[in-house]
């Protein structure tokens, strides 16, 4: 993304989480059109901004015509239905729908204007390992839920279409993130934090022994830029992760003390206490190079910050 002449970016799911973050650092570009999709109408629509609102799967090469767009340089499909819970994982309407039948509808709209598509995908797509197993891009696939089956489904249907079309590709396996503005997740890191700011205990299956990798969002807007911009023009699947575990029950204890939390945290040491996941790093570095990626107990500040802001706006609000 760089040059002399202006280049078109497009980026599906504009306003998802991990898409507000991408459209800021977007945002700072130079010379640089943006196609912004998303379902709603956005708060914050500036001008110059081309925001296309309309479903994924009634996209159409007339959709981009219409809106005077000839070429497209980078198209960062972020686009999708993503589980909130860890029990909608498998809406068969919803995931079929945007997922499925979005991304080929975004594909065949695009036909011979894409110059490189950088695909959200996710470590879902993994069997689940065997305890001390640590994962990468070569552990076996076998998606334990319908999300996680769309997305490997959409990996292959990118691949294709590339190959079809002459076009380059990324595939990025994005792994567990955190950061600002996923209050929409029932996740560990939100719900914690949510919880804590009632002054109440969240809920812990199991003695928090197990390991999680988390990333904080601005190193995964870093990791995806470096992919789009990388001299590779085809970069096959491989995992974003920070390449570092930590017990679930030192990450609960840290956001208790940031969130000025003194009571008791509640473990429930009846409940399955689940599996460690942990995942390789070499090969995001050896593909997109190295930085310095943001220490966890500094995403978890700022994750905070921006959780007591909502909460303060909302207690304001009631009263």
């Amino acid at each position: 993304m760089s040059g002399s002449r202006c280049q078109t970016i497009l980026l599906t799911g504009a306003t998802g989480f991990i898409g507000r973050h991408l459209l800021d650092r977007l945002r700072r570009l130079p010379s640089t059109r943006l196609i912004l999709l998303t379902r709603n109408p956005p708060s914050d629509r500036r001008e110059g901004e081309t925001w296309v609102t309309v479903g994924l799967d009634r996209l159409t090469s007339k959709t981009w015509q219409d809106e005077g767009v000839e070429k497209i340089d980078f198209v960062f499909h972020f686009g999708a239905f993503t589980p909130k819970t860890s029990s909608s994982g498998d809406m068969l309407d919803d995931i079929y729908q945007s997922n499925l039948l979005g991304t080929r509808a975004l594909l065949e709209s695009l036909r011979d204007i894409a110059q490189k598509i950088i695909f959200a995908s996710t470590l879902d797509v993994y069997a689940q390992p065997p305890d001390g197993h640590v994962l990468t891009e070569r552990s076996p696939l076998s998606p334990p839920t319908l999300y996680g089956a769309s997305k490997l489904f959409c990996e292959h249907l990118v691949q294709a279409f590339a190959r079809q079309h002459g076009c380059g590709y990324a595939i990025l396996r994005y792994g567990h993130i955190y950061g600002p503005g996923e209050e929409a997740y029932s996740k560990l890191i939100p719900v914690a934090i949510q919880a804590f700011l009632r002054n109440e205990s969240p809920i812990v299956y199991g003695d928090g022994s197990v390991l999680r990798d988390f990333l904080y969002v601005e190193d995964v807007v870093e990791a995806t830029l470096r992919a789009a911009t990388a001299g590779i023009e085809k970069i096959e699947p491989v995992n974003i992760v920070s390449g570092s575990s930590m017990r679930i029950r030192e990450i609960v204890e840290i956001l208790a003390k940031l969130c000025e939390y003194t009571g008791q945290i509640t473990y429930l040491l009846d409940k399955p206490v689940g599996r460690s996941l942990r995942f390789c790093s070499n090969r995001m570095v050896e593909l997109l190079g190295s930085w310095e990626m943001v220490p966890l107990l500094e995403g978890l500040r700022h994750e905070v910050v921006y959780f007591k802001g909502l909460h303060d706006r909302q207690g304001r609000v009631e009263r």
